[in-house]
């Protein structure tokens, strides 16, 4: 499996992460990546919506949380997606989040999908800001 130049592994993984993946982000901070592989794609051969779904929640997620103050943690209120185009396996799926506004109680924002930059899908999400993050 090949990855671009400039992706690495991605930092905040995860067990559902580690099962999925590997995941990677961008060295720069500005996104994250995914090969797909034949374990992501349905019965016609698309990559599977509820995995691009996944990743919206975690691009979108964890960019908002570097935004958000110290000490919080969000956590998913609403994600909305829009299946634009489709992936197949091969595919380098490529992320990007850009976080609208991150307040007190709640933080917007939203990300887009691409293979090789054909928009394959676009999300908004909501996220709960919670300062107990032990709870």
């Amino acid at each position: 499996m090949t990855v671009p130049d400039g992706y690495v592994p991605y930092s905040r993984t995860s067990n559902y992460l580690a099962l999925i993946g590997p995941v990677y982000e961008a060295a720069d901070g500005t996104g994250i990546g995914l090969r797909i592989d034949d374990r992501h794609t349905n019965a016609r051969g698309f990559c599977h919506a509820g995995l691009l779904v996944a990743l919206a929640d975690v691009v979108i997620g964890h960019t908002a949380q570097r935004a958000a103050a110290p000490g919080s943690s969000l956590v998913t209120a609403s994600l909305t997606t829009d299946f634009i185009s489709s992936a197949r396996s091969g595919d380098w799926v490529r992320g990007e989040a850009a976080i609208r506004h991150v307040g007190h109680r709640l933080a917007f924002g939203g990300c887009e999908f691409t293979v090789d930059g054909r928009l394959v899908l676009s999300a908004s999400g909501v996220f709960a800001v919670r300062f107990d993050a032990g709870k």
